[in-house]
């Protein structure tokens, strides 16, 4: 838009200059050339004494220079035809008047008129330093180019600050306090960046007072559990069905509160590392082969990226788990490359979900149950979900065509590179 505007604002200034200075300027001075040149002609016609034509040649410096055929006089050779002097020239003089201007040891112009066809009159014009339309051209379209740099420039401090603030809003997306940005530019830029200084602040202390809160919450809940646990290891060996009820729904207890727990301790504060996803994801495999059997591999070359291992980990052993928990062996683990992002996927051999809705199985305490039955809170997914935005990638749930539930996710070469 700045652009534009001062585009439009030169090309009016080019127009007005040329219309209200360089022609005002041509037309003035052919004008007082032109009526020199009908001086002549009366001097011509009528009787003028000798002494009065020489005076008048000498005061205004005409000269007349026939053309009959020969060589041109040097001055007549180096002089330029002017556009701007012609067309004014046209109306004193009449049509086919031509002129031209000679910039040697002064400036003249050599001008062809109709009443005198076969001769060029040659007239000084003082220390008029011309005016070249091209060169006014020249002189804009300089003015032009030095206001767009201009322009450019203070938009890029215009964008600087947004980029950051674009950058700092997908990391608070991704769980991540980017801390204050810099409070600089405009006066309405420093207010929008205080703004957002003050709402980062507040959804980071939210977001502390949340982790607080479930981090007391389940410390005090462990405590009874493990008191009903133990409690529950002093009944007698008749009440073993019993015991071993109480003992399987402690346990499911503590399992809830560790997805709590997961779910507000996702990896955000963990550092980034460069690292092989592939050595990553066999160790989790191999982990989970201790516990379950029919899990295999399908691991193709993997280039080294940016991610948190921790947080990783969780991420391929919550989608091993939920495929053991929720589906049947055998569990195929599989991951491949292009030249943008690693895909990696997990596939098991159940009945998968025939109403399959993505958006709400991605939600916390959602759960696919009436399909695929099972325990738990309803966490796991919503904590893959966090853990693959966080590294700026996308995951997805589908129905195999062959069977099972497949859910694979793609983590970007370049996420981090802004």
């Amino acid at each position: 838009m700045i652009g534009t505007l001062l585009v439009i604002s030169h090309v009016i200034s080019y127009f007005t200059i040329q219309h209200f200075v360089v022609d005002r300027h041509n037309r003035i001075v052919m004008y007082l050339a032109s009526n020199q040149i009908k001086l002549l002609r009366i001097g011509e016609e009528t009787y003028m004494p000798r002494s009065l034509a020489v005076g008048f040649s000498k005061t205004t410096q005409l000269e007349l220079y026939p053309m009959n055929g020969g060589e041109l006089p040097d001055g007549l050779e180096r002089a330029k035809y002017h556009r701007g002097f012609s067309q004014q020239a046209i109306r004193y003089l009449g049509e086919n008047t031509e002129v031209r201007v000679e910039i040697s040891d002064g400036i003249y112009l050599w001008i062809s008129e109709p009443a005198h066809p076969n001769f060029w009159i040659r007239m000084p014009i003082g220390e008029y330093e011309g005016s070249n339309p091209m060169e006014l051209f020249i002189f804009t379209g300089m003015l032009l180019f030095l206001s767009l740099a201009g322009a450019w420039i203070l938009v890029i401090q215009l964008h600087r600050p947004l980029k950051r603030l674009a950058f700092a809003a997908r990391e608070i997306g991704r769980g991540d306090y980017p801390g204050k940005l810099k409070e600089t530019g405009p006066q309405e830029m420093v207010s929008v960046t205080a703004a957002f200084n003050q709402m980062a602040s507040d959804v980071h202390q939210l977001e502390e007072d949340r982790t607080l809160l479930l981090a007391g919450i389940s410390h005090d809940l462990r405590t009874p559990i493990t008191r009903i646990r133990l409690a529950s290891e002093f009944l007698s060996d008749q009440d073993e069905e019993i015991k071993a009820g109480i003992i399987a729904d402690t346990q499911d207890m503590d399992d809830i509160i560790d997805q709590f727990i997961g779910y507000v301790r996702y990896g955000s504060e963990e550092k980034m590392e460069t690292g092989n996803l592939a050595e990553l994801i066999q160790q989790v495999v191999d982990a989970a082969s201790k516990q379950h059997d029919g899990i295999s591999t399908q691991i193709g070359e993997l280039p080294e990226i940016d991610f948190k291992p921790m947080a990783m980990k969780r991420l391929v052993s919550n989608l091993i788990e939920n495929a053991y928990r929720y589906g049947k062996a055998p569990v195929i683990v599989s991951a491949s490359a292009d030249d943008t992002r690693i895909t990696v996927s997990v596939r098991d051999y159940g009945n998968g979900i025939p109403d399959l809705d993505k958006e709400r199985l991605f939600q916390p305490f959602a759960r696919g149950d009436k399909a695929r039955g099972g325990k738990g809170s309803g966490l796991g997914l919503a904590i893959v979900s966090r853990i693959v935005e966080m590294h700026g990638g996308q995951i997805n749930l589908e129905n195999h065509p062959e069977g099972g539930l497949l859910a694979s996710f793609t983590i970007p070469f370049e996420c981090f590179d802004e």
